[in-house]
């Protein structure tokens, strides 16, 4: 049905396009009709399929005057003139709202037309976003802003990445006053000028069973959470992240399944992530507390193996610290600024996968592990083909200089400034042990790197063939020891810092 618009709002949108003096040439074969429909879509009128509002998360769009969304951290974005603007809700819950980049407000337990500007603003065009979360209960149905007489909505500014986080309580900012905007998820996302999603619920778990109800290994694909259990399934063709992060597992710490169950089952997940965003870089967070630390880590391993390559884990130990401003009294849910210290440095990770930033600047470094405080080093100064690699006391020969070169997508080219060589692992093999040696660059995936940030200033350096992360032999301190690659469990022996000349 259409809408019957006030005859100013007609007068004014026949004014602006009279006198526009730019004209769109896609314009001039249309019909006085016509052209007025192609303002109207334009200046849109603030209804939920009002196409200039843009929806972050899973939303159930299969009602025009109602979208929902069930999980939490759903949000949308638009911009809208005029001096006031309200929100029109089918449920009452908690909702945040910030107008041109403000602060977050909060508006709690409250429904149906809801007042953001109390105080009215300057005329003009401004920016708004809104956002629902309140614990366990993530239901936003929204029916539409209300603006002033003759205002308008407009496409609004967006981040050209979308980043998918998939938890439980810890990722949802469970007991913080403004839940899902001040989670570590979100807050990340923001710091790198991403949008983002998220898929996370307190109290799921990992894997389901009958104690732990329907967990994420089967919720992740479905359109509402576990509370909703005739849910329908999602519809993966609505969004494609670039970046996937997990942090699961802090909710299987009961035991009720074994370790080999729970990484079969992440593997699985995993798995099913990747058939769904086969470009995707996913990340797996070694949960804060450690909880399942080790059969994460296999899991993440298993699907290295099955060949995907852009599968990453995250070493969080040392992240933040039980009985500290890090955690809120339970000890198990991160406080706000735990929540503002894990974003950090989980930014760190992700910013050369985003676009924000390279990780290593093109250059040349002396490259230093950390377990053992010594240098990357060709043997014997070296510089034929099938040179092993050590460490060695750092001495800053041109044997122990490094040329990095960026290749995009957060892929590295390492060669040495003595020989002209490039870092290869022997063989192009993919298996844990194979040795890393000079060898003239040819391009292969056997010698490109992928250098990730960890913390204190800290890298893992990741082969693009196998996944696996370059080490140091038995976590030897010892000079002469060799470099090879293993499956990354985050110890220091696989840390690396780099030290430009």
């Amino acid at each position: 049905m259409l809408r019957r618009l006030s005859v100013n709002f007609i007068l004014i949108l026949s004014f602006l396009l009279n006198a526009c003096t730019k004209k769109d040439n896609s314009q001039d074969a249309m019909t006085a009709p016509d052209k007025m429909a192609y303002a109207l879509a334009a200046a849109g009128s603030g209804t939920p399929d009002d196409a200039n509002i843009r929806y972050f998360g899973r939303w159930d769009v299969s009602d025009n005057s109602r979208y929902t969304s069930y999980w939490g951290g759903a949000y949308f974005k638009v911009n809208f003139t005029g001096t006031t603007v309200k929100i029109r809700t089918g449920n009452t819950s908690n909702f945040y709202a910030r107008i041109d980049n403000g602060p977050w407000i909060s508006y709690k337990n409250v429904g149906g037309v809801i007042d953001l500007t109390a105080m009215p603003l300057a005329n003009g065009t401004h920016t708004l976003a809104v956002a629902q979360g309140r614990d366990y209960d993530y239901v936003f149905s929204f029916m539409g802003l209300i603006l002033d007489a003759g205002a308008a909505t407009s496409k609004p500014s967006t981040g050209s990445y979308l980043i998918e986080y998939i938890g439980d309580s810890i990722t949802a900012g469970y007991l913080n006053g403004q839940a899902n905007v001040s989670d570590y998820a979100w807050i990340c996302s923001e710091e790198l000028g991403a949008e983002h999603t998220q898929i996370a619920y307190p109290g799921i778990a990992l894997v389901s069973s009958p104690r732990h109800g329907t967990a994420m290994d089967a919720q992740y694909f479905r359109l509402q959470p576990p509370n909703y259990p005739s849910s329908p399934a999602w519809d993966f063709t609505k969004y494609t992240p670039q970046v996937v992060v997990l942090n699961l597992g802090t909710n299987d710490s009961d035991y009720e399944d074994s370790d080999s169950t729970f990484r079969e089952v992440y593997t699985g997940l995993l798995a099913g992530i990747r058939s769904r965003f086969p470009q995707a870089e996913i990340f797996v967070m070694r949960t804060f507390l450690g909880i399942r630390s080790q059969p994460t880590v296999a899991a993440v391993e298993n699907r290295i193996t099955a060949g995907d390559k852009k599968v990453h884990y995250i070493n969080t130990e040392g992240w933040l610290t039980q009985s500290t401003a890090d955690y809120l009294p339970d000890n198990l849910h991160p406080s706000e600024a735990g929540h503002i210290k894990a974003a950090a440095l989980l930014k760190e990770v992700l910013a050369s996968y985003t676009g924000a930033s390279q990780a290593i600047p093109d250059g040349i470094y002396n490259i230093v592990n950390k377990n053992s405080n010594l240098a990357l080093d060709a043997t014997g100064q070296s510089t034929a083909n099938a040179t092993p690699i050590q460490q060695w006391t750092a001495n800053n020969g041109e044997n122990q200089r490094w040329q990095v070169r960026h290749l995009g997508n957060n892929q590295y080219q390492i060669s040495g400034v003595q020989s002209g060589r490039a870092l290869d692992i022997t063989g192009q093999s993919i298996l844990n042990g194979a040795g890393l040696q000079l060898y003239d660059y040819n391009g292969g995936d056997n010698q490109k790197w992928t250098i990730t940030a960890q913390r204190d200033g800290y890298y893992t350096i990741t082969g693009v063939q196998s996944g696996k992360v370059l080490e140091i032999t038995a976590q030897s301190t010892v000079p002469g020891a060799r470099v090879v690659q293993y499956t990354n469990n985050g110890g220091n022996h696989q840390l690396w810092s780099f030290k430009r000349i």
